[in-house]
């Protein structure tokens, strides 16, 4: 589940998705040039990453936020090489016990399902859900800025919206993906 999330997270992370995210929200208006707003999303995307963490584009309080979401980013993502090394060890051990298989299948369609049921939920009440993960990932509290920030006109509420649907979309998509095959396997090793 972790790693089929993990994947569509990165995806989104590209300048191929922020870019798109950008122009379908609109906010690129934040420095009245597309570019300029792609630009900047870059780079903070880059920092995110890369380093160095400064994110001297940002006033002090978002740049600390920013530092908070890095964090965050890496301990996701620390998680879900775990979570794919230890179910790769397991299907190494033995990858002919359609058992395992089975297993996996019912974590690609609970993740499935579970992402289903967050986005109803996100569909009716999108700001309770972006409160609800902020208040959980980031308690201190530190992510709730002015209207005139940078970090709200580059990235809106739309932006989130657009960006959460895609990576609901890719999230069920990857899990149903896991789902099906990881059945075929089981049922394959069944019959044989």
């Amino acid at each position: 589940m972790l790693g089929v999330l993990c994947i569509a997270l990165l995806l989104l992370l590209t300048p191929l998705w922020t870019h798109f995210a950008i122009d379908a929200s609109g906010s690129w208006q934040v420095t009245g040039q597309r570019d300029s707003a792609f630009a900047l999303s870059d780079r903070l995307v880059g920092e995110l990453f890369t380093g160095p963490g400064t994110f001297k584009d940002l006033a002090p309080d978002e740049a600390a936020h920013m530092r908070d979401v890095r964090v965050v980013l890496y301990g996701f993502l620390g998680l879900s090489a775990l979570a794919v090394l230890f179910a790769g060890v397991v299907m190494a051990r033995a990858p002919r016990d359609p058992l395992n298989w089975l297993a996996l299948a019912r974590g690609g369609l609970w993740l499935a399902m579970l992402l289903i049921a967050l986005g109803i939920f996100a569909a009716f009440a999108f700001d309770t859900a972006f409160e609800l993960f902020h208040r959980i990932f980031f308690p201190e509290g530190n992510w709730a800025f002015p209207p005139t920030s940078t970090l709200i006109r580059l990235y809106p509420t739309a932006f989130w919206e657009v960006t959460s649907a895609a990576l609901g979309v890719l999230g069920v998509g990857g899990g149903l993906a896991v789902w099906v095959l990881a059945r075929r396997r089981a049922a394959s090793l069944v019959a044989s």
